[in-house]
Parts: C-alpha cells; sequence; structure tokens
C-alpha cells in the first residue's frame, strides 16, 4: 500500500465535517424551508449543513490525494483553546435566556476570545462590544427574531 497517496486526518477531518453537514441537513428538513425571498425555520440549518457537507467532501477527497510529508511536526491538541471556546459556549447557553442576546454574545466572544494567546483586555472589550452590537442588529432587528437584547427588555 506505500503507493497509495493518503492523509488520514483530512480524510478523516473531511468525512466528520460531512457527516455532520448530513445530520444538519436531515434535522432542518423537518421545518418548512421556504424560498430565498421569506425564509423558512428550516433554511439556515439546510443551506449551512450543504455547505459544511460540500467543504468537508472537498477536504476529504484533498486529503486522499496528499501525502503527509515526514517534514510535518505531530500537532498537539491545543486544549487551552478548545477549553476556552467551551466556555463561551456554555457561558452564551447560560446568559442567552437570563441576561438576554448582547450580555451573552459578549459574554461568547470574550471567553473565547481567550483561545488566541495571552489576553489582551481593550481588544477583548473591543471586539465583544462590536460583535454583541452586531448580533443585535443583526437578528434582533434584521431578522425580527424575539430574543430581548436585555433581561427583562423586549
Amino acid at each position: 500500500m506505500s503507493g497509495l497517496r493518503l492523509d488520514r486526518r483530512a480524510v478523516a477531518g473531511g468525512c466528520l465535517a460531512a457527516a455532520l453537514g448530513a445530520f444538519a441537513i436531515w434535522e432542518g428538513s423537518g421545518y418548512a424551508i421556504g424560498t430565498v425571498r421569506r425564509m423558512g425555520p428550516g433554511w439556515f440549518p439546510v443551506a449551512l449543513g450543504g455547505l459544511l457537507m460540500a467543504m468537508g467532501l472537498a477536504l476529504a477527497l484533498w486529503g486522499l490525494r496528499r501525502t503527509p510529508t515526514d517534514e510535518e511536526p505531530a500537532e498537539r491538541p491545543d486544549w487551552r483553546a478548545l477549553a476556552a471556546v467551551a466556555a463561551g459556549l456554555a457561558g452564551f447557553a447560560a446568559l442567552v435566556e437570563r441576561a438576554g442576546l448582547v450580555p451573552a454574545v459578549f459574554a461568547l466572544v470574550a471567553l473565547a476570545s481567550l483561545a488566541a494567546g495571552p489576553p489582551r483586555p481593550l481588544r477583548i472589550l473591543a471586539l465583544s462590544a462590536v460583535i454583541s452590537a452586531l448580533a443585535f442588529l443583526i437578528f434582533r432587528l434584521g431578522l425580527g427574531l424575539p430574543l430581548p437584547a436585555f433581561a427583562g427588555w423586549r
């Protein structure tokens, strides 16, 4: 099998992403899809699932043609980044109903920003504020989702 050109990590990651995309399509198809002009609740998960599935298949196919070289160092998991992103998601889940969309997104971005390396407070505050404002504009005002911006404020 020495003639087989294969990057197992890329193939496995691509297959995993494609499977996750297929699951999103399957779950989203249970809701009304609608049209591009009048999107139903299933449109977004089906569209994102299709995109994820296509990118996963592309990655898997690329991995079939790529031979990993011996010069590539074995990558170790970045546990700090994983913990920071998980903490951000947990913070968002804990705050979105209790505190509202803006504080939940602020906490998500602030905690997940710690994955980028040493904390830079001013940068984290600015990024969190901008992303929170964008989330409010897009989801609350633009899409009209019934998420309170702050607790007790509709």
